[in-house]
């Protein structure tokens, strides 16, 4: 596949210098390139490397030089970046004909849209809907009731259970699970065990969603689980029974929701990270890394630590932590003096 670079440069609307005729074949990081591909710069300290980077044309800035090489200037290359690979992605739903594997089992009364793709030895239960577009990867369990939008690209060794609402142009990566039982349990009165609390919720994905390998999202206990549009999950993600996600949020690796808590818009929340359950965290706040979330946040938040508290606080925490050794030491110093001088006051008091 080869894109000319005129090309290239009218989808990103960029200012064009150098030979537009050139053929593009890939794009690749500035140390990496080769000849015909096509590479940006976004950082300052990548600005030397111009003059040694192999790439046949260069995504760049206002006031960046390409030191004779054909450049496409932008606003935002690293935007520019991105818009480029578009170009240059091989999307699952461009290399398939759309159709039903014969191996495929389908249920009854299941809609199906127009142009939709269903691999090998994937299971569509009773009363499914899937819209128009979507592509359906092998070893996939679509369960009972189920309705999936447009434009929709689900992976394989998915499970999404029954009676789940996802909309358009949703992407849920292998291993993921929709819809899985709420992990709800009470005492038993006879014997205390731990006695399962029925789950006969619901999960709700809206639109422009996507949700990383092996992550989980637990139906709720009796309304609905919503993860609103646009947000993105990482792989290995939890989110649990009743838990609102807003929409635009980012949620990075291993991080964990519980039960009935409340994200607003524009969260993000670094890898590792926890928020206990039946809180509110509010909108347009920052969780750092390895952080746990024990009480209700403000809009706005910049949190981290255990438990959780305003970044900037958490820093100067760890700075003085860093001092205890040393306080100890100067302590112990201060201790020893007092115990010389008083052993010294009692030999005086004892001559006198």
């Amino acid at each position: 596949m080869s894109i000319k670079l005129k090309d290239i440069c009218e989808h990103l609307g960029g200012e064009l210098s150098g030979d537009g005729n050139i053929e593009i074949t890939g794009v690749s990081g500035i140390n990496e390139a080769e000849p015909n591909q096509i590479t940006f710069v976004a950082n300052a300290k990548y600005l030397a490397a111009i003059a040694t980077t192999q790439a046949s044309a260069i995504i760049i800035g206002k006031g960046v030089s390409g030191n004779g090489k054909a450049t496409i200037c932008v606003d935002n290359p690293y935007w520019g970046f991105v818009r480029a690979l578009e170009l240059f992605s091989n999307g699952v739903s461009e290399q398939t004909i759309s159709g039903i594997h014969e191996t495929a089992i389908i249920g009854e009364n299941v809609k199906i849209g127009e142009r939709v793709t269903i691999y090998a030895h994937s299971v569509i239960q009773d009363n499914v809907e899937i819209g128009d577009d979507t592509v359906i990867m092998p070893l996939v369990y679509i369960g009972d009731g189920t309705k999936i939008g447009d434009d929709g690209l689900i992976y394989s060794n998915v499970c999404i259970r029954e009676n789940v609402t996802i909309g358009d142009r949703v992407i849920i990566h292998c291993g993921a699970v929709i819809g899985s039982d709420g992990f709800g349990f009470t005492p038993d009165p006879a014997n205390h065990r731990p006695y399962k609390i029925p789950q006969i919720g619901t999960v709700v994905i809206e639109d422009d969603v996507e949700i990383g390998a092996n992550s989980t999202i637990d139906r709720a206990t009796l309304s609905e689980t919503l993860i609103k549009s646009g947000t993105k999950l990482d792989n290995l993600v939890q989110i649990a029974h009743n838990v609102v996600v807003g929409k635009e949020c980012c949620l990075a690796a291993q991080s964990g929701i519980a039960g009935s808590t409340t994200i607003g818009d524009r969260v993000n929340i670094a890898g590792q990270s926890g928020v206990i359950g039946h809180l509110t965290l509010g909108e347009n706040s920052v969780i750092y890394s390895k952080s746990a979330v024990t009480k209700d946040m403000p809009a706005g938040s910049q949190l981290s630590g255990i438990p959780a508290r305003p970044h900037k606080q958490e820093l100067r925490f760890q700075a003085y932590a860093r001092k205890i050794p040393d306080l100890l030491q100067a302590f112990t110093e201060l201790q020893n003096r007092i115990n010389e001088l008083e052993t010294k006051l009692q030999d005086l008091e004892k001559e006198s």
